[in-house]
């Protein structure tokens, strides 16, 4: 996944590259570096375009996610002072993890913002890994309360 970005673009260039040939051997036509160069620029900046729309909506459905969990933090924090004092002891521990958890999470939500076309799949791969975390450890906490 890593290198997907990159893959892309030799693939999109390659691409670009033998059409410009067909074409050219169509036409009798001859192909130019400049020509090539040119469509190479276009196939690298369509790849730019879009791995931005991509970071764009997985940092939309990240911080939607957040919102909810932290919709769900807030309630869970209501419905401590209905547990038993034992009971409210666990759930306030748990909800120190979840405060940690989640800031890490919004964290993460942030660097996608800055990560670059090369760094984006490592970016994504650790958010996606602290979003689950917090996730599991909601649910955990969740099945606890009475």
């Amino acid at each position: 996944m890593k290198t997907y970005v990159g893959t892309l673009c030799g693939v999109v260039g390659i691409g670009l590259l033998t059409l410009s040939v067909v074409s050219a051997c169509a036409s009798d036509k001859p192909v130019t570096g400049d020509t090539v160069i040119r469509e190479t620029q276009e196939a690298v900046t369509a790849t730019k375009d879009y791995t931005i729309q991509q970071k764009d909506a997985f940092q939309r459905k990240v911080q939607t996610e957040l919102d909810e969990m932290q919709s769900r933090i807030a309630h869970l924090r209501g419905q401590v002072t209905h547990a038993s004092v034992e009971a409210q002891a666990d759930i306030q521990k748990a909800m120190r993890e979840l405060d940690k958890k989640k800031d890490l999470a919004s964290k993460k939500a942030q660097d996608i913002h800055s990560a670059t076309a090369s760094s984006w799949e490592q970016v994504k791969a650790k958010t996606t890994a602290a979003m689950d975390d917090l996730r599991s450890s909601l649910n955990r906490t969740l099945s606890h309360l009475p």
